[in-house]
Formats: C-alpha cells, sequence, structure tokens
C-alpha cells in the first residue's frame, strides 16, 4: 500500500543520490511511498516496476542493486528491506498503522551514507526540521512546534517593518506603531497563543484602517488596557459575532443594511451594538462628521 511521503530539494544535490542513475532516483523516491511507517517493506523489484516505473523500459532488477550497492536499501530476512534512515528523515503521521514486518537486525541501522548539500546535518529524505530564527524583541527561543502567548513588550522585526512599508505604504510609522499597540493589546485581551506572531501581525497591518477611514472615525488609541475577551450570548450571538468581526473600510454585505462606519441609519445595528463596535476597533466612542 502507497504512503505519503516528503521530499526536501536537498535530495537533489546530496552525493550519493547524483551517483544514482536517474531511474533509480526515482525509484528510491518510490519506496519510501512502499515502506511502513519503520522504513520496512516486502522486497519485490517486480511490484515496483508496475507501481513506480510502469511505463518505463528500464531493467528494474538493475535499478534496485543501484540501491543496495549504495546501502540506501538493506535487505534483510525472507524476502523483506529496510531503509536505514527512514524513521530519522520521515515524519509519520501518528495515525499511521504500526508495522506488521519483522523488525531486521540492528546491524542494519547504521548512519545513511546520503549526505545533505547544506550543513550541518544531512537529510536526503525529507522532511521538516527545526530552524533558528533571529527572533524579535521581547521573544525568547523555544523548542520548534511550541506556541506561546504573545509576550511582554513583542515588537515585529525589521523584516515585518520592512514588509509593512511595502505592503501599506499609506501607513506612516506613527501609524504602524499604533497599530502595533493595538495588536498587542487584542492578543494579551483573547490569550491568543501561536507559534510565530510575525505573521499574524502582517495580517492585521495589511487589514488597518486607512488614513482616510480614521479621519472619518477619529484616531485609535495609542495605548490603553487589554479589552477583556469579547462573550457572545443571547439569540442575537451570531449577528454580534459577525458585526464584531467587521473592521472599518473592509467590504460590508449590502444585504446586511448601511455598514457600521457609515453615515446612514442600520436598523439592525442599534446605538449599543455601535458604540460596542467602536469600541472594539480602538474609534472614537461617538460619531464625529467632516464638514462639509
Amino acid at each position: 500500500m502507497a504512503r505519503i511521503r516528503t521530499i526536501k530539494p536537498e535530495f537533489f544535490t546530496s552525493d550519493d543520490i547524483c551517483a544514482l542513475s536517474p531511474r533509480a532516483r526515482l525509484l528510491y523516491i518510490g519506496l519510501w511511498c512502499e515502506a511502513d511507517r519503520e522504513g520496512r517493506l516486502v522486497w519485490a523489484p517486480r511490484g515496483f516496476k508496475r507501481r513506480y516505473l510502469p511505463d518505463d523500459e528500464c531493467d528494474v532488477d538493475a535499478l534496485c542493486r543501484e540501491l543496495t550497492d549504495r546501502t540506501l536499501v538493506r535487505l534483510y530476512g525472507d524476502g523483506l528491506a529496510v531503509i536505514p534512515t527512514f524513521a530519522t528523515h520521515q515524519h509519520v503521521n501518528p495515525r499511521e498503522a504500526a508495522s506488521k514486518l519483522a523488525p531486521p537486525p540492528a546491524t542494519l541501522h547504521a548512519a545513511s551514507r546520503v549526505i545533505d548539500a547544506s550543513p550541518p546535518a544531512g537529510d536526503a529524505q525529507g522532511g521538516r526540521e527545526p530552524k533558528e530564527g533571529k527572533g524579535r524583541e521581547g521573544e525568547q527561543r523555544r523548542a520548534p512546534g511550541t506556541a506561546h502567548t504573545l509576550p511582554q513588550g513583542w515588537t515585529p522585526g525589521e523584516d515585518d517593518i520592512g514588509w509593512a512599508k511595502t505592503a501599506r505604504p499609506d501607513l506612516t510609522a506613527a501609524m504602524v506603531e499604533q497599530e502595533t499597540e493595538r495588536f498587542r493589546n487584542f492578543q494579551a485581551g483573547q490569550n491568543r497563543t501561536a507559534h510565530n506572531w510575525g505573521p499574524l501581525w502582517r495580517n492585521w497591518v495589511m487589514k488597518a484602517a486607512s488614513a482616510e477611514v480614521l479621519a472619518r472615525h477619529g484616531p485609535a488609541p495609542v495605548a490603553g488596557p487589554a479589552r477583556e475577551p469579547l462573550r457572545l450570548t443571547g439569540a442575537h450571538s451570531v449577528w454580534t459575532f459577525r458585526l464584531m468581526a467587521h473592521r472599518p473600510g473592509e467590504p460590508w454585505p449590502e444585504e446586511h443594511g448601511p455598514a457600521p462606519e457609515s453615515d446612514l441609519d442600520n436598523p439592525r445595528i442599534d446605538a449599543d451594538q455601535r458604540r460596542q463596535w467602536r469600541r472594539h476597533h480602538g474609534l472614537a466612542a461617538y460619531w464625529r462628521k467632516v464638514p462639509a
């Protein structure tokens, strides 16, 4: 049974892989799909030919010898084989069934000869590997895959600031800082966790109201206490949630009537909801019309 596996770009430039013929490289990838979660498989070259090289005129036995001669695949027992570094380089779905094949001798699990083209460690078979970034102010390095709340005093990195200048040239440095403060307050109030806060900040800035919208609604507060999480109850909770999710300047469905930032009255939005919506998005408590 074929299974989903991963492959990294470094596979194609590793020394042992480059020494293989093109079809042997393709067959080797196919054997990852053939192997179970322990890297074990039934050694059946004819079956490999039908499944992974069906329309190629080639000697599959010779291709298999290329893989075994370079110890990329090791044979053992009665018609079984194992990929020695499979468990090291593949990240298997935890729900995948356990191996039903007999384990190979321990001596077959020697280190792979496949060398990664990029330092420090080889990973010719693909998969994820932890990366160390420069980090952001107020954010300590954590183990890969660990979600955490927004660190106190968090600020976007230089790459994020550079992105904002390109993606939102209409926002001044002061407005970006203002949005960052609102972002910190909002996340603190929601007690949200994330693996990487930079992309979430970028998404927040991308949706930030423009200077034209702010001129009509009044500026957002530069700083303020973190809001309590919005708790929605009652028969109109779905509508209230939809209303609060709308940010100034974003498209508003026509069937819902005039947008909450509009001059026009909307019978579906009462005065309390409008004030709550304005406070929720850091706008002035009351509408201030621009003189004609």
